[in-house]
């Protein structure tokens, strides 16, 4: 067999997210670098896209990468790693996109240099920018089955393989993207065609892409995204990675600072917020059940006796999963910790002018509830005001979603969703009390959904850890909530925080206990 047969890489055979395990378990560049080829066109298109400069959308292709080397499990636990790319490429791009902004305006000129010979006339670059900005708030899988078969244009069986769904699955998946496509594009007044998918999106992408040189501008956009979705201390470590491209190691920035020279090369307009040395902080704790007392065990279900009893046989035990206190540490899971103003008026908003510049903008979320091994996952949401709920049933059996809004029946809804199935309910406004959901057919499956109205919330972990990341110095009050035992100590003022002004720096409390009336006994 010729030493040219591409079939001798045994990398070929691996899926995405394979790929991904092997490269943050192992240290495997060229699992790496095989994802980057994979997936480098479709990243470099929506780059290109994204902004007008040649040099600052390869910055920003960079960039993309370079987040996956620091938080790639983000991408596994996403429903595909090309949609989780596409997802990072457009808030890449929309960082440099400001950046090239800012220097605009700094140029005070009128126009920019022309395009590049071949790059689209304006009135279809908008229109790619248009459809670039629907899929990138489309429900996840819905999204990640488009990228598959049309930007990134994989045959149905390709892409069903890749992403772990019967090619049925991914039909439906498929023709349920175009419709919502189709009719959200509508209500902008842009007909999508049969050709526009490929034509338009996937003909950028075959272009040939840049070679993996992360430069100083590169690392800055990696930063803001970083910390806008992965966290502070994340941006903070972004320790050098060498990926192997084109038989080449290129190593990612490091902590140190850039030498001389390289900053002297890094474009101006894309300076780091680090540089105007605003005090920012990731505070970080513990949410714990209170010493003294007997943490509740968890309410074993007798699956027998369950509706569909056969279905949760294999799932068994299961547990009305309402309060889980952690063995080891007392840590509650599912409380949601939140900061507000140091006030006493319960209706006091979060000052926008003090959020973290690189949290103020943040596009629409979709959060996937998924019904599956008999819960809901996640049981706790917590999001932003504008984001959107998509409830997906993937159960052997047919279960409803029953959503009901404590203050606003405009948005309630009960609806039945088959295996395989999704509904996405209405974006969220900013919540006073959290909204609550349930399965009647299957009573233990239940949940609640807080939104605020600025980013400084979390849902605590299986540990009872939480981080709030990005926060200004100040003084706040920190609130929790939990859906068994309502309100920390009955307060919803929460307890006095001080985030102290002096520079960039984690802040971990001590234990939070958990004091509570409402906390069932063993």
């Amino acid at each position: 067999m010729s030493a040219r047969t591409p079939f001798l890489n045994p990398l070929l055979a691996l899926d995405d997210r394979t790929l991904l395990a092997r490269f943050a378990e192992q240290h495997d560049e060229d699992a790496f670098e095989q994802l980057v080829k994979r997936h480098g066109r479709l990243v470099f298109g929506v780059c290109r896209r994204a902004v007008r400069d040649a040099h600052l959308a390869e910055d920003a292709f960079q960039a993309v990468f370079l987040v996956l080397a620091r938080a790639p499990q983000k991408a596994v636990e996403a429903a595909s790693v090309g949609g989780w790319l596409f997802g990072t490429a457009r808030r890449v791009g929309s960082a440099a996109r400001r950046h090239e902004h800012r220097r605009e305006r700094r140029e005070a000129r009128a126009a920019q240099p022309a395009a590049e010979a071949g790059a689209p006339g304006s009135d279809f670059s908008d229109l790619l920018c248009v459809l670039d900005e629907e899929l990138g708030t489309m429900p996840e899988e819905m999204r990640a089955a488009l990228v598959a078969c049309f930007l990134e244009e994989r045959t149905q069986d390709e892409a069903a393989r890749e992403l772990g769904w019967s090619v049925s699955t991914l039909r439906r998946r498929l023709e349920s993207g175009k419709e919502l496509l189709r009719s959200r594009l509508a209500r902008r007044g842009v007909t999508l065609g049969a050709g526009l998918l490929v034509g338009g999106l996937g003909a950028p992408a075959r272009a040939a892409v840049p070679a993996l040189k992360p430069s100083p501008a590169a690392t800055v956009l990696a930063n803001e995204v970083l910390v806008r979705g992965v966290g502070l201390k994340a941006a903070a470590l972004l320790t050098s990675v060498a990926l192997a491209v084109g038989g080449l190691a290129h190593g990612f920035a490091s902590d140190a600072a850039p030498t001389a020279s390289a900053q002297a090369t890094a474009p101006a307009e894309v300076a780091p917020h680090t540089a105007e040395r605003v005090p920012w902080a990731t505070v970080s704790g513990r949410v714990v059940f209170p010493k003294g007392h007997a943490a509740p065990n968890p309410t074993a279900l007798a699956t027998a006796a369950l509706k569909d009893a056969s279905v949760w046989e294999p799932f068994a035990p299961l547990f009305d999963e309402g309060v889980r206190v952690n063995a080891g540490n007392r840590g509650i899971a599912d409380a949601v910790v939140w900061l507000r103003p140091d006030s006493t008026d319960r209706r006091a908003e979060f000052p926008a002018e003090r959020v973290h510049p690189a949290l103020a903008g943040a596009r629409p979320q979709t959060h996937a509830v998924i019904a599956a091994a008999g819960q809901f996952r996640p049981r706790v949401v917590a999001a932003r005001a504008g984001d959107a709920v998509v409830f997906e049933n993937r159960l052997p059996v047919p279960t409803n979603v029953h959503y009901a809004p404590t203050d606003d029946g405009a948005r309630d809804f009960n609806v039945l969703l088959g295996k395989g199935v999704a509904h996405t309910a209405k974006p969220l406004p900013a919540l006073r009390v959290p909204d609550v959901y349930r399965s009647d057919i299957y009573p233990w499956m239940r949940g609640c959904v807080w939104a605020f109205d600025h980013p400084y919330f979390a849902v605590t972990g299986a540990d009872g850890r939480f981080e709030l990341k990005g926060v200004p110095a100040g003084a706040w009050r920190l609130v929790v909530w939990h859906e068994v035992a309502g309100y920390r100590a009955a307060s919803r003022l929460g307890a006095k925080l001080t985030v102290p002004d002096g520079g960039s720096g984690p802040i971990e409390l001590g234990p939070i206990e958990f004091e509570s009336d409402d906390w069932p006994t063993p």
